[in-house]
């Protein structure tokens, strides 16, 4: 029996046809010159190591795996080139005098464009992945293993939970203190160094007042930051140094509290274990901390090394034009790499050229314009709606996809189909509302996509009503109650009445399964769902908005015949929407004991009808609700 030949060419030479030169070893010469050497292997290769070898054997074998790994390192560095930082020995000479100006052309020649990839954790740190000139760039991508949250045995920081805790927000001045503060900052400090972008500062403020303990800390870090500048800035006679500060003069009371915002600022960050997960808050925060220390004269020699470090770590070295961010964050790098570089000039001024080399990168200086002229969002345009609704499409593919019996294995798509809804929403929210003067084309889509989005959202997780799952019974409510709401504003804003052909069909048949979520979920027995009383006004206007219009609409001719006897069992009663308007209605002693027994199909024609039905008026529906009635009801309306 004779062994099966192998042959004498890599695997890459072979599949393109190509000649292969090499000695049989990876990488061949062939893949080194066309920049695939990190991918080069030979069928023929020996196996690394065998444990029939013995001791020697082994040895041999590692031999063999370190040349051949010193070959494919040798090759990889070779096509990256000249190295972006040269050491001091092999750079030109400098004049000793004083070190030259960042913006001068380097002397050993133009500095290459850099390129890469931003990887950004769970967590919400971020790495850079650089890919300039290698062609195996997904390789080294892959090759960058997760690091861990905290390395072992590294002695200036020790492990914590990454958590706000009570100490450090104690260290916070009172809210009225706190306001006045950070408005100095932005009054004084902002304009004269530009690094933060002010609204960006400004919305993750107000988050953090909303939730001081879910916010992260290396924001809390740079709010610190921002008081200990800003006190410096108070006159002598200001209130703010007596109820804040226990010294005796005012001067002392401005040291002390600046030292302790700063002091503060950093335990915030060793808290986040900055010198391993950052990102460009991180970044920020180190480089104000660093501006404030200057000003209150501290050694920060060392810590502006560390800080450039982490800047290139996340990319800031890198032109933004060539990474994956937007407008904002875009400038925002700008800004912090900028002010990295006029920090180092004023070290190396002031302290007598002690940097053997010069920060060379081809990043754009930040552009000359004004925060609120630096948005990221554009005025909805006619495309717009289109764009986003082909993106909410492939989701209804991917929903209506998914098993009707629900296994742990499928919750885990859901809870992916779920997210990628919840950032079309944001993708909404920004591209929509923050604009005063909408058309009103313009405000129609919004309402339109809307709607939409909650009617994918409540298809979603209605599998999941007949089971314990908290989290779905509130993304439900929350779905149904935001398409009636915005299906109410549809209908009732003049400027938006030529839109009636969509609420008198598609808008009216959404609007229908969400009334009937949400009878499900407040009229269930087995559930222990809070009624909510806007949700209730809001089914109570669906339902008489739907029997005004079912002279001119089949949709809501049928949809007011199911909805309307089912509403009228409940109890007489008066509810308070959110706006404080006490309005007649029913609501339900009825809901305690369910409604199941006067209705036994209701729940049948929820959960029964695929999903792919309920995209658009569909007559299984129709059908399906030809069941509702038990037969003790006294009639069946005619659909």
């Amino acid at each position: 029996m004779t062994s099966k030949r192998l042959p004498f060419s890599c695997e890459n030479c072979r599949q393109r046809k190509i000649r292969c030169i090499g000695s049989g070893h990876s990488p061949c010469q062939t893949c080194s010159r066309r920049g695939y050497a990190s991918s080069c292997r030979f069928k023929r290769q020996t196996p690394l190591i065998d444990p029939s070898l013995g001791l020697m054997g082994n040895a041999a074998s590692l031999e063999d795996l370190l040349k051949q790994n010193i070959a494919l390192t040798t090759a990889l560095l070779s096509q990256k080139g000249q190295s972006r930082l040269p050491s001091p020995a092999s750079s030109p000479e400098v004049p000793s005098s004083l070190q030259p100006s960042l913006e001068e052309k380097p002397l050993h020649g133009p500095v290459p464009s850099r390129t890469g990839r931003l990887v950004v954790s769970t967590s919400n740190h971020v790495r850079l992945v650089p890919s300039h000139d290698i062609g195996d760039s997904d390789l080294l991508e892959a090759m960058q293993e997760p690091a861990s949250s905290f390395p072992v045995g590294f002695p200036f920081f020790s492990e914590q939970s990454g958590s706000v805790s009570d100490e450090l927000l104690g260290l916070l001045p009172p809210l009225l203190h706190l306001e006045e503060l950070k408005s100095t900052y932005f009054r004084v400090f902002s304009p004269l160094f530009h690094v933060l972008h002010d609204p960006t500062f400004h919305a993750k403020y107000q988050a953090f007042k909303r939730n001081p303990r879910s916010t992260p800390l290396a924001f809390l870090g740079l709010l610190f930051v921002t008081l200990s500048l800003a006190v410096t800035a108070l006159d002598d006679n200001h209130p703010l140094l007596t109820d804040l500060g226990h010294d005796v003069s005012p001067h002392a009371n401005v040291r002390s509290l600046s030292a302790k915002y700063r002091s503060a600022a950093m335990r915030c960050l060793a808290a986040d274990n900055f010198m391993f997960c950052h990102n460009l808050c991180t970044l920020q925060c180190l480089v104000l901390l660093i501006y404030a220390m200057n000003h209150a004269q501290e050694p920060a020699w060392s810590l502006l090394g560390t800080t450039l470090h982490i800047a290139v770590a996340i990319g800031c070295a890198v032109d933004p034009d060539h990474l994956n961010v937007d407008r904002i964050e875009a400038e925002e790098r700008r800004r912090c790499w900028a002010a990295l570089r006029m920090l180092y000039t004023i070290q190396n001024t002031c302290l007598g050229n002690l940097m053997p080399f010069r920060v060379e990168a081809n990043v754009a200086l930040p552009a000359d314009i004004e925060d609120d002229e630096l948005v990221t969002e554009t005025p909805p345009t006619q495309m717009t709606y289109l764009l986003y609704k082909f993106r909410l499409y492939d989701l209804a593919v991917d929903i209506c996809q998914l098993p009707e019996s629900i296994q742990a294995h499928d919750r885990a798509r859901i809870e992916t189909v779920d997210v990628k809804l919840m950032q079309e929403q944001e993708c909404h929210l920004a591209r929509f509302t923050p604009r005063l003067m909408l058309k009103p084309y313009d405000q129609a889509h919004f309402y339109i996509l809307t709607i939409y989005i909650n009617h994918l959202i409540l298809l979603l997780h209605r599998s999941q009503l007949n089971t314990v799952d908290c989290k779905s019974h509130e993304r439900c409510l929350e779905a149904a109650t935001g398409t009636l709401s915005n299906f109410e504003a549809l209908c009732s804003t003049p400027a938006l009445g030529s839109y009636r052909w969509y609420t008198d069909g598609l808008g009216s048949f959404y609007a229908f399964f969400a009334a009937t979520t949400l009878l499900v979920l407040l009229g269930s027995p087995q559930r222990e769902t809070e009624c909510n009383p806007e949700a209730v006004v809001l089914l109570v206007r669906c339902v008489e908005r739907m029997k005004e219009r079912a002279s001119r609409s089949s949709v809501c001719q049928k949809a007011a015949d199911i909805l309307d006897p089912i509403v009228q069992c409940f109890a007489p009663g008066r509810v308070t929407d959110s706006n404080g308007d006490t309005e007649p209605t029913l609501l339900g002693e009825i809901a305690n004991e369910g409604l199941w027994p006067t209705y036994p199909g209701l729940e049948s024609m929820f959960y029964d009808v695929p999903c792919e039905q309920w995209l658009t008026p569909s007559e299984s529906v129709w059908n399906a609700a030809q069941n509702l009635w038990g037969p003790s009801s006294a009639s069946v309306s005619t659909l």
